[in-house]
């Protein structure tokens, strides 16, 4: 498996991830993980229309991903996986899924939100999550776009 990027982005697939990082990185498939949207076939139908037709997309629900991306479905595949929040990835790691570094490009504001950049707003289920994964060794780099500055989202919390 050849996850190039795991990006956290409330918007999951638009114009960033297709074309900002995906002429960056050349990927074979967009991994969409979301309960809600593997369970919606509206919304799955949306997803899959939004993605470049040279581009490959999964809408899967959490299980799913962690067995297909334990399993090796995806070794042949240069992957981006995109999660709405950093609760998925926490299911994710709970379900041996080996990360190594997350993406952090879009998480907007709503209302309990504090702001730690002008695109990441958390509160304290974020943050508990967000601690959780760096306790598991994985990076956690806020970054826009491939040639936007990285930001240790760890040192932002502090």
């Amino acid at each position: 498996m050849s996850l190039t990027l795991v990006r956290i982005d409330d918007r999951l697939v638009h114009g960033q991830v297709t074309v900002g990082w995906g002429s960056y990185l050349n990927p074979d498939r967009i991994l969409l993980v979301s309960d809600e949207i593997a369970e919606d076939d509206w919304q799955k139908e949306l997803y899959k229309n939004c993605v470049p037709f040279d581009l490959k997309i999964s809408i899967m629900n959490v299980m799913e991903a962690a067995t297909s991306l334990n399993s090796g479905k995806f070794e042949k595949d240069r992957v981006i996986m995109l999660v709405e929040s950093p609760a998925v990835l926490v299911d994710l790691v709970k379900n041996n899924v080996n990360l190594q570094q997350v993406n952090i490009g879009g998480m907007h504001f709503k209302p309990n939100k504090k702001k730690v950049l002008s695109y990441v707003f958390v509160d304290n289920v974020d943050v508990k999550a967000f601690k959780y994964l760096e306790e598991n060794n994985i990076e956690l780099i806020c970054q826009e776009l491939p040639q936007a500055k990285k930001e240790n989202l760890v040192d932002l919390l502090d």
